[in-house]
């Protein structure tokens, strides 16, 4: 395993006076994010050419290491501040990642998500359906919903799979459906391809 030292002493600068940014690493984001990532390795979708974008990436603190060998991230996410300290404090040092702050929906974010082979998004609970985005693309889909309702700024959660999947494109293609108990409910995972 390669660690990355320079990342480690910026999340500890960050994290002694961010609880957000620790959250970011807790065990139910880490064990929901390493069973995504491990599906995609697993795949073969992902190599040192691929162009990836996160949606509502949040830090983008664990995504970005797993995948820090691709050509491009794209990192978008609506939280200036967010962006401002994943750009300018705990990933400064990665040449490879744009940091976008942006509503995903907005029209001038779509060429940056349609150029991308793999979209990521782990944070569905938090925007419309993914089936807004209209997206005319043959990339790769990785997304996570869940139904842990009671938490603020969850305004689209599922109660199940088969709701996730309503909210899919219809050219979303799934090729792995899976549930991750959390403690405070279920992440449900879809990943595909748009076709």
């Amino acid at each position: 395993m390669d660690i990355d030292l320079q990342l480690f002493k910026n999340i500890m600068a960050e994290a002694r006076h961010n609880n957000d940014l620790l959250d970011s690493f807790s065990p139910n984001q880490f064990k929901s994010k390493e069973i995504l990532i491990n599906y995609i390795r697993d795949l073969n979708i992902v190599n040192k050419k691929s162009e990836i974008t996160i949606l509502g990436g949040w830090y983008g603190s664990i995504l970005i290491p797993a995948f820090k060998e691709v050509k491009r991230i794209s990192l978008i996410d609506i939280d200036e501040k967010v962006i401002s300290i994943a750009k300018n404090r705990l990933f400064k040092h990665y040449k490879n990642v744009d940091f976008i702050t942006s509503d995903v929906f907005h029209k001038d974010r779509k060429g940056r998500i349609l150029n991308a082979n793999l979209i990521i998004n782990t944070s569905c609970e938090h925007m419309r359906p993914m089936k807004d985005l209209d997206l005319n693309t043959k990339s790769y889909f990785a997304y996570q919903s869940n139904n842990m309702f009671s938490i603020e700024g969850h305004i689209n959660c599922v109660n199940n799979i088969k709701e996730f999947k309503e909210q899919m494109p219809s050219n979303a293609k799934v090729l792995i459906e899976d549930e991750i108990k959390d403690d405070r409910g279920t992440r449900f995972l879809l990943i595909g391809k748009y076709e």
